[in-house]
């Protein structure tokens, strides 16, 4: 990953961010966020597709350490388009959901608990959208 700017050492700072951008380049096999800053500067991050692969499990689990804060519980949902779901045991004994996403997969480890409500959710939404359950 290799931020590009007019100044190499400058940091991508999101927060400073008045607009985020991104596309993908499957010739180069890399995705780009291009972040316009406040003061008119920009700065692209150009990541490799491998590099996905470990962004965004790191990304999420940094923002598990940070306090919950209620304005963004309350912000919409952002949907994910996904290419594949897996499920399996997992040696510890809780179960894996396994998310593709394009080039990355998402593992996520479930305590038991949220196996059941996860398969009751899928159960009630699947029974929701058979047709031949229509009344």
């Amino acid at each position: 990953m290799a931020p590009l700017d007019d100044d190499p050492e400058s940091p991508i700072d999101l927060a400073q961010a008045s607009e985020v951008t991104g596309e993908s380049d499957p010739a180069l096999n890399t995705v780009s966020l291009t972040v316009l800053r406040r003061d008119g500067r920009r700065a692209t991050l150009s990541i490799p597709a491998a590099d996905l692969q470990r962004l965004v499990p790191l990304l999420l689990l940094l923002g598990r350490s940070l306090p919950r804060n209620p304005a963004t519980e309350d912000a919409p949902l952002s949907l994910v388009p996904t290419d594949s779901l897996h499920v399996g045991p997992l040696p510890s004994g809780e179960t894996l959901l396994a998310v593709g996403i394009g080039p990355a997969t998402v593992g996520l480890s479930l305590p038991a608990r949220a196996v059941e409500k996860l398969a009751h959710s899928l159960l009630a939404a699947a029974a929701r959208s058979d047709p031949r359950q229509s009344h």
